[in-house]
C-alpha cells in the first residue's frame, strides 16, 4: 500500500456498506437477477445445457453476473434458500466494490475517500444488481491501459482487452469507457487489436452468447426496446440529479442517514475543469462525460447506471482539491 490512509478509505467503505447490506430491503432488481441466476444453477444441476446457454429469464442483459451468481448458488444446493441467495449476489457485490474503492484509494486516497462516501455506489454495490462487478472490471482496464499507453506491450493489450470483454459481458453499458480507452492507446493496430480481444472476451465470457452471438445480441436489442417502451418517460436531466440528489438517503434513510453526493459532484465537475490541462485529467473528463451524455438520451435512464462513472469522478474529486494537499498527494500523483 502506498500510504495507511489507502486502509483508512477502505475502512471508511467498510463502516458505510456493512450496515447497508444487512438492512437493505431487496430492491426491484434483486429478484429478477436471483431468480435467473438460479435457473441457471438448477441447469447445472440437472446438466441442462440448452437451458443454460438458451436463457428464458431475463434476456435483456448479458450473462457474465448472472453466471457468477449461479455458480454461488451451486454452493448450496440445488435450491438454495432466499437467505443464501441474497449472501451469494450481494456478498458478490459488495467484494467487488470493496475492490473498486481500494482501486481508487490507491491512485489517491482522497479519491478513494469520495467513492467510499458516495451512497449511490453504497447502494449497488451492497444489493444484487448488475453494476458492481464489471464497473471494477471496466475502471481496472482504464487504469492498466493509462499505466501502460506511451508503451503498450501486447500482454499489457491483452489485459486491457480481456477486462473490456468482461466488462461488456457483464453489462453492456459498463463497456462504454472503452471507446476512450481506444483514444489512450497509441497506434491503430494497437486499437484494432484491443477492439478485437474485447469482443472475443466479451462473447466467451457470457454464456448465454456461445452458441449464436449474432443472434443473441438481436435478442437482448429487441427485448430493451420493448421495455423500454413501457417505462415512464423520464426527464433529460435524470442521470445528473440522480448522481446529486443522495437518493439512497431518501429512500433507505434508517441506512444512509446523510448524503454528501451533491458536494462530491460539484468538486469532481471543478476538478475535471481544472485537470483539461493535461492528459489525465482530458482522460478523466471523456470517461466521465461520454457515459453521462450517453445516459442522458438513453431511454431507461436508472440511478444504478451511473456505477459507470463512479471511478472517474472520484477521481476528478483530487484534481479539484490537488492546490490545497499538493504536498500530500506528491507520492499518488499518477504519470502523465
Amino acid at each position: 500500500m502506498k500510504s495507511p490512509w489507502v486502509w483508512v478509505a477502505l475502512i471508511a467503505a467498510l463502516l458505510v456498506r456493512i450496515p447497508a447490506i444487512t438492512t437493505l430491503p431487496i430492491d426491484w432488481d434483486e429478484p429478477i437477477y436471483m431468480e435467473a441466476a438460479q435457473s441457471m444453477n438448477r441447469a447445472l444441476y440437472r446438466g441442462d445445457w440448452a437451458s443454460l446457454l438458451h436463457p428464458g429469464l431475463n434476456p435483456e442483459h448479458p450473462g457474465l453476473v448472472k453466471t457468477i451468481y449461479a455458480l454461488g448458488f451451486s454452493l448450496f444446493g440445488p435450491e438454495p434458500s432466499l437467505v443464501e441467495r441474497l449472501v451469494i449476489v450481494r456478498g458478490a457485490s459488495l467484494l467487488a466494490g470493496l475492490g473498486l474503492v481500494l482501486l481508487i484509494a490507491r491512485m489517491h486516497p482522497l479519491a478513494g475517500f469520495a467513492i467510499a462516501l458516495h451512497t449511490l455506489h453504497a447502494k449497488y454495490s451492497c444489493q444484487g444488481y448488475l453494476d458492481s462487478i464489471p464497473a471494477l472490471l471496466m475502471a481496472c482496464a482504464m487504469l492498466h491501459g493509462w499505466k501502460r499507453k506511451d508503451a503498450m506491450q501486447p500482454s499489457a493489450m491483452a489485459v486491457c482487452g480481456v477486462l473490456w470483454g468482461a466488462a461488456i459481458a457483464g453489462k453492456w453499458i459498463h463497456g462504454l469507457p472503452g471507446i476512450v480507452l481506444l483514444f489512450v492507446v497509441r497506434g491503430w493496430r494497437k486499437r484494432v487489436g484491443l477492439v478485437f480481444i474485447s469482443l472475443f472476451c466479451s462473447w466467451l465470457f457470457d454464456p448465454m452468447a456461445w452458441l449464436s452471438p449474432v443472434e443473441r445480441v438481436h435478442a437482448m436489442v429487441n427485448h430493451h426496446q420493448l421495455y423500454a417502451a413501457t417505462v415512464s418517460e423520464t426527464s433529460l436531466w435524470s442521470p445528473w440529479l440522480s448522481l446529486a440528489g443522495g437518493g439512497p438517503a431518501v429512500w433507505h434513510p434508517d441506512v444512509f442517514p446523510w448524503s454528501i453526493d451533491a458536494f462530491w459532484l460539484v468538486l469532481g465537475l471543478m476538478g475535471l475543469g481544472m485537470g483539461m490541462h493535461s492528459s489525465w485529467g482530458r482522460m478523466l473528463a471523456a470517461w466521465f462525460f461520454l457515459p453521462m451524455f450517453v445516459f442522458m438520451v438513453w431511454d431507461t435512464r436508472w440511478p444504478q447506471h451511473l456505477m459507470v462513472v463512479m471511478a472517474p469522478l472520484s477521481l476528478a474529486v483530487v484534481e479539484a482539491l490537488r492546490p490545497l494537499v499538493s504536498r500530500a498527494s506528491h507520492h499518488f500523483e499518477p504519470s502523465d
